[in-house]
């Protein structure tokens, strides 16, 4: 089972409804130690992340 199926990984949209702030994701990790870590995103930085799994992605691809 890889670790995003078994709950350790975790992205998801905020949406209460105001504008109050310009954070509109949030990825949880579920660390093996038993901790975990929040980080709040905004638009931006999903965008920046898609754009570097894309290029690795593409890296990858490149070296079959």
């Amino acid at each position: 089972m890889s670790w995003m199926d078994d709950g350790a990984f975790d992205m998801r949209i905020l949406s209460d409804g105001s504008d109050r702030s310009d954070h509109s994701a949030q990825v949880l990790l579920h660390l093996a130690c038993g901790n975990t870590d929040d980080y709040m995103l905004t638009k931006t930085d999903v965008q920046r992340i898609k754009r570097e799994c894309n290029r690795i992605l593409k890296e990858l691809e490149a070296d079959k």
